[in-house]
């Protein structure tokens, strides 16, 4: 049910190893990483808090707060999940020191991609004070076709 987006209560946490990750440049006490999950169409987003006191965002969702920047045109679906009226939602995130928040953004759904192909992508955000985070470079391989 987990890859579906749905969770259930004896779902077990992700593990984020940190270090196993890329980052982008620090910002503000932010750095951001990403990197696609293995055998999905899934882009994780990792922000973390690499200052010594803890921080608060509020945010306009994550699909608002985080902007993808790749070749790849978007879909009508991912046109309409980004437009600015549908960013009215806010969400209080408390970081602590070294914390971690993650989200998980369905490139494929947002953006077209042609099946095997790979796709070089970014992520950004605007920090509170109107400074930009940027992360890692990385390459989304977009899902092939299967066969039953």
């Amino acid at each position: 049910m987990a890859k579906m987006g749905l969770s259930v209560r004896d779902d077990p946490p992700r593990v984020i190893d940190i270090a196993a990750r890329q980052w982008g440049e620090v910002v503000d006490g932010f750095a951001l990483s990403i990197e696609q999950i293995p055998r999905e169409a899934t882009l994780s987003v990792v922000l973390r808090n690499v200052g010594t006191q803890p921080r608060t965002l509020v945010i306009p969702g994550w699909l608002g707060f985080f902007k993808v920047e790749t070749e790849a045109q978007p879909t009508r679906f991912g046109l309409e999940l980004m437009k600015p009226e549908r960013q009215t939602e806010r969400i209080n995130s408390n970081i602590g020191p070294g914390g971690l928040a993650e989200a998980q953004i369905p490139v494929a759904s947002l953006f077209a991609l042609q099946p095997g192909n790979s796709y070089p992508v970014r992520v950004s955000c605007t920090l509170p004070g109107g400074k930009i985070l940027l992360s890692n470079a990385a390459n989304f391989l977009a899902p092939g076709t299967y066969r039953l």
